[in-house]
């Protein structure tokens, strides 16, 4: 019998229990080739980021290019660089304003 407020685990045989034990530990998740740590902390250095930040990364990665290969850029091709960034950054402001023109719209008047 159950009391409200008890734990249901308690009134388990301890059979049942290293059933239980026994099954859950052989467990395997079907993404184990994944180093779950990594993932998580990749994850949540994304999460981390501003959006400028996930927009240049976004960008670094169309162009095909590391913050550290940016950062062993010699001056002059890291100046280009950053131009080309900067218009791409631009043109997709404006690109997304663009698209956004006519969607609010007053059906009361």
């Amino acid at each position: 019998m159950l009391i409200s407020g008890s734990n249901p685990w308690a009134t388990m045989s301890a059979n049942a229990a290293s059933r239980v034990d026994g099954a859950t530990s052989t467990f395997a998740p079907a993404f184990s080739g994944v180093s779950d740590g990594s993932a998580r902390q990749e994850l949540y250095d994304y999460a981390a980021k501003s959006p400028a930040e996930k927009m240049r990364a976004a960008i670094l990665g169309k162009l095909g290019v590391t913050e550290e290969e940016v950062a062993a850029m010699d001056p002059k091709e890291r100046e280009k660089l950053e131009a080309k960034i900067k218009q791409m950054i631009k043109d997709e402001v404006t690109q997304q304003a663009e698209e956004k023109k006519g969607v609010l719209v007053d059906f009361k008047a």
